[in-house]
């Protein structure tokens, strides 16, 4: 195709004239609402632009007259985002963080490192990346000039694809933290080398290269890095659509570099003990007896003088989990988010029972176990949504303790151990195990710590065979009085 943005690309690289121009200009009126490969694009909703065009260009261009047809960019186009800005500013931590939060919100993500800017071949793999289905490429550079974005803007804008710029900044005292922190990863893989001297060197060599973004390069994001949140500040120009935002959103809070949680579930509950699920049942004595194995691992009575102590312990309202930490110090909160998942009309019962009087419902709970829904109740998609609050503010903390429940901490897990939504439901978390989780570069480490305490196990594999002998009229009678609709058409928006 032939594309505007493409063919003014040199003449925005050189010049910086029409700047005001295009910040002064308004929307024409005209857009129908899908992206156009242009600045001027203002009605675009998931990612404005794929390659800057200065408005004077569009104007005194014959070749883009409003007869012209400049090719729509649709609403669910794959995502390219340009990571930009010097060394040792926090990129590479920030772009992972920023992948794996969308692939564990169900998005396909990646992240292509580069050790510069992005090649002809890296362009290549995106796009094969992107024909294999996926829809977001984080391309993790430096390309500190508007010569070297401009590239990966027109190859968006000749592809169609969306295209996000997100530049990193800090201050001295940040940079300095950051090199020691690199430094120190380094060292690990080569101790030999003298990694600050690089470290030193490579910012010196590139600093007056530098050419800060534009906001006429496209939707910008711009990053004043800090772990201290007074500190770290975003600012945001033509970000729009569902993945731009949530994108936006996790860089809103600073990345901890050095960082460890503390997971478990509750001891085991008198329900756990009769096989049935939900309610706000009590510990039992065994469930007793790993509360207090728990608090001797993280500094209660009797712990040892070097266990770690939470800095802050957060639990579910329910009170198998507040019994749970009763004898662990530190000052605790019941957030709501942490609850079990709400089963509806199968709370209090036994996997048996719910066979029993919903067999239908048993067998599509095992068909599709992440998108069913529990009637009047929850699925692990709205579990997965429940926490994400939980899990960004997990992020801006370190040496945290939180003590859940078995779906909940599944969708937690997910996170860190980068699982796939539709696996969620099937990660092993046993009663009576401490799981500790580290920061370890961009990834997570999990440790599991069982306390051998004796317990149920609670843990269902996944079934191969998920019919049922009984149809869906046999199943539609035991559906009780109260439903406000036949259970199909229910159902019709419960899976979906």
């Amino acid at each position: 195709m032939s594309c505007v943005a493409a063919a003014a690309a040199t003449t925005y690289v050189h010049s910086d004239s029409n700047v005001q121009e295009e910040e002064d200009g308004g929307d024409d009126g005209d857009n129908n609402g899908d992206d156009k490969c242009s600045a001027t694009a203002r009605g675009a909703r998931d990612g404005a632009t794929m390659a800057s065009v200065p408005a004077t260009l569009l104007a005194n261009d014959s070749s883009t007259s409003s007869s012209s047809t400049v090719k729509p960019c649709p609403l669910r186009a794959p995502l390219v985002v340009t990571v930009v800005g010097l060394p040792c500013r926090g990129k590479s931590l920030a772009a992972h963080k920023v992948a794996r939060h969308l692939s564990w919100r169900g998005e396909s993500a990646k992240v292509f490192t580069v050790d510069e800017n992005a090649t002809n071949e890296t362009l290549s793999e995106i796009s094969l990346f992107f024909k294999e289905g996926n829809n977001v490429a984080i391309i993790d550079g430096m390309h500190l000039t508007r010569a070297s974005r401009q590239t990966v803007a027109t190859f968006c804008c000749e592809a169609v694809f969306h295209h996000l710029l997100i530049e990193f900044t800090c201050n001295d005292k940040c940079l300095q933290e950051n090199v020691t922190d690199t430094v120190q990863f380094y060292r690990q893989l080569e101790q030999n080398a003298d990694w600050e001297r690089r470290f030193r060197e490579r910012n010196e060599h590139h600093t007056p290269q530098f050419e800060p973004c534009s906001p006429l390069e496209g939707p910008l994001i711009t990053v004043n890095n800090s772990e201290d949140p007074m500190y770290h500040s975003v600012t945001a120009r033509g970000v729009r659509g569902a993945i731009q935002t949530a994108i936006l959103g996790v860089l809103a809070s600073p990345v901890i570099r050095q960082q460890t949680f503390y997971f478990s579930r509750h001891g085991e509950s008198e329900y756990n003990v009769l096989g049935r699920i939900g309610g706000d049942a009590d510990l039992s004595p065994r469930g007793m007896k790993y509360a207090d194995r728990l608090a001797r691992q993280l500094g209660g009575p009797g712990s040892a003088p070097d266990s770690p102590r939470p800095k802050v312990i957060w639990t579910s309202e329910l009170r198998r989990t507040i019994h749970t930490v009763h004898n662990i110090p530190g000052p605790r909160a019941a957030i709501k988010d942490l609850n079990e998942i709400n089963a509806g009309i199968c709370e209090g019962l036994t996997y048996e029972e719910i066979q029993e009087r919903f067999p239908q419902e048993f067998a599509w709970r095992d068909q599709d176990k992440f998108k069913y829904r529990y009637p009047h109740g929850e699925s692990y998609l709205d579990l997965l949504q429940r926490v994400d609050s939980v899990v960004q503010a997990l992020l801006t903390n370190t040496d945290v303790l939180v003590v859940s429940h078995q779906a909940v901490l599944r969708c937690i897990m997910a996170y860190f151990k980068g699982v796939k939504p539709d696996d969620v439901p099937y990660i092993n978390v046993p009663l009576h195990t401490l799981l500790i989780v580290r920061s370890y570069g961009y990834d997570f480490v999990v440790e599991t710590v069982p306390l051998k305490v004796e317990c149920v196990d609670t843990y269902r594999i996944q079934p191969k065979n998920c019919s049922t002998s009984r149809t869906t009229a046999d199943a539609l009678t035991t559906v009780p009085a109260h439903f406000d609709a036949p259970l199909t058409q229910q159902m019709s928006t419960t899976i979906s």
